[in-house]
């Protein structure tokens, strides 16, 4: 005779045994002994944590020759069939398999006539997100008022993929994942019943392991047992790392920006064969849970996690802030979408843990970072009060030229125009990160200084494009342009103004502009010296004047 699994053997027989969902059972009893039984139950949540049992407890509750009654006696004929799957009144249907319009229109044209033996006919519809849009057309009226001796029990793992039409239609029970502590209970209590000598350290890692599936947990230690006594070290050999240990570990190498960890731990994930695919999306979930915790004082159900994982993300969301956690939440969103491109997702992968640990490869956060990188030398030199704190002052209204300019001369060079001391206001305070700004730093940034006049003006930064950083000193920057268009051009109010600003993004100072023209080499002086301001003059500079008549 083949052996049976310990999962069947040991599948709940009433309401009390089922595990860790008291919530629904007591809920589901309370209707029966009141008399206000539902015609459609929708069960949800995770893989065996027990919606198929609990529905076939609900149709011996409700055909039991005792009842109906919340506690059926599972001895009378009608219990004893729906035990041994034989009863004719209670029909499973696998929705995976026959969830199409004709195996839905064949199903309510049987719903209509009476049980065979039963008080009550019970469909069960397995995997209900299964069955297709059609399907769900031909069914909603039968759902919505079915025969009186009818009731339908739907159970899914994913109810959003249910029409909401068929959900608002039913009175809908969200199963819980079941905690480690109640499984490791649970997988003793059957150990002592089949004589199998386990270790209480190899239960819970059993537990863990089964992330609040009981079914699996239950499936692990058949498995197990056939070694003869459990031990730690077999369950750990079976096993390996759980999903979730494997997830907590990665986002502590995230937390503390350990790039080399992470990577070594992707490498392990393609020798052993795991689709990394799966496992960015499991990490974006873990990601959402720890940005959850952190912002939710009561997550609820807005995490699907036992009482131990929640306590870990609580205790691990402490590690990262709440905007670090949206950001690797953006990365591993974009690495899913170019993986779903690519044959190869190793690199995608890897590409977006280097970005969300290695500050300086990603652009994105390059000014946030330097503002963090200049208080932070800051508070090292005790450096005076951010300038946030003081109120901007008004911009300066231009004074208009008196004169005009003066002509540049062999090494062209000029300087924006000082306003008039008594027309204007006190010039703002130095910043107070100014003192930190070098020629070096400013060279080393010049790149994220671009980026930020790249926002702000296409037109700028593509005249700036060819202009190179000579100088700052003074709180005074000053650029080489080509021609003495573009210098002038760099020292508009406008320009300057936008230059400054990103500038201040970047490095945290506001310095004034001064623009040059670079000096050409020994023998193009007069070439030079020939070209104005004017760009057509530009242009036939750089390309020649001759005209070509058609």
């Amino acid at each position: 005779m083949a052996q049976v699994a310990l999962y069947r053997r040991y599948r709940p027989q009433r309401f009390e045994d089922v595990l860790g969902q008291e919530h629904v059972t007591e809920t589901i009893q309370a209707s029966i002994r009141e008399g206000r039984i539902g015609h459609a139950y929708l069960f949800s949540g995770s893989r065996g944590t027990g919606k198929t049992t609990t529905a076939r407890i609900l149709a011996k509750a409700l055909n039991c020759e005792e009842g109906p009654t919340p506690t059926p006696c599972n001895t009378c004929d009608t219990c004893v069939a729906i035990n041994e799957g034989s009863s004719l009144d209670v029909i499973e249907i696998d929705a995976a398999s026959h969830g199409g319009v004709d195996d839905v229109r064949e199903l309510r044209e049987n719903a209509v006539l009476a049980p065979a033996q039963a008080r009550r006919k019970i469909y069960i519809v397995d995997e209900a997100h299964m069955v297709s849009t059609a399907g769900w057309n031909a069914f909603l009226k039968t759902v919505e008022e079915p025969p009186g001796h009818v009731v339908f029990v739907f159970a899914t793992t994913e109810p959003h993929k249910v029409l909401p039409t068929i959900l608002s239609r039913c009175q809908r029970f969200d199963f819980r994942r079941v905690s480690g502590s109640i499984i490791a209970d649970h997988l003793a209590k059957v150990s002592k019943d089949e004589g199998i000598e386990a270790d209480e350290g190899a239960l819970q890692l059993i537990a863990r392991a089964a992330e609040g599936g009981v079914r699996d947990a239950l499936s692990t230690l058949d498995q197990l047992a056939a070694t003869g006594g459990i031990t730690l070290s077999d369950t750990a050999r079976l096993l390996g790392a759980s999903t979730g240990d494997v997830l907590f570990e990665f986002a502590d190498a995230l937390a503390v920006r350990d790039t080399g960890a992470a990577v070594q731990a992707v490498a392990r994930m393609v020798e052993s064969g795991q689709d990394l695919r799966v496992f960015a999306r499991s990490l974006l979930e873990h990601v959402r849970a720890l940005l959850i915790t952190k912002q939710v004082d009561e997550p609820g159900e807005l995490i699907d996690a036992t009482e131990e994982t929640r306590a870990r993300y609580v205790a691990q969301a402490d590690a990262f802030g709440g905007a670090r956690l949206i950001h690797i939440m953006r990365l591993l969103t974009d690495a899913l979408a170019d993986m779903r491109d690519q044959t190869a997702p190793r690199l995608a992968l890897e590409l977006a843990v280097v970005r969300a640990t290695v500050a300086e490869a990603d652009d994105s956060a390059a000014a946030a970072i330097a503002r963090i990188e200049r208080l932070e030398r800051l508070l090292e030199v005790g450096g005076a009060a951010p300038v946030a704190t003081q109120p901007e002052p008004a911009p300066a209204t231009e004074p208009a030229p008196a004169t005009e300019p003066e002509k540049p001369t062999k090494k062209k060079q000029a300087v924006a125009k000082e306003p008039d001391a008594a027309a204007e206001p006190a010039a703002p305070p130095k910043p107070a990160g100014s003192v930190l700004v070098d020629l070096d730093k400013v060279r080393r940034s010049w790149s994220m200084v671009l980026e930020e006049i790249r926002k702000r003006s296409k037109r700028l930064h593509a005249m700036l494009a060819d202009a190179t950083v000579t100088g700052y000193e003074a709180d005074t920057l000053s650029l080489e342009a080509r021609f003495d268009f573009h210098a002038k051009q760099l020292m508009e109010t406008k320009n300057a103004r936008m230059i400054a600003e990103a500038f201040n993004a970047v490095l945290g100072a506001s310095p004034k502009i001064q623009g040059t023209v670079r000096a050409q080499p020994d023998g193009d002086d007069d070439e030079a010296s020939d070209v104005s301001g004017d760009p057509l003059d530009i242009v036939k500079a750089g390309f020649g004047d001759d005209v070509v008549e058609e």
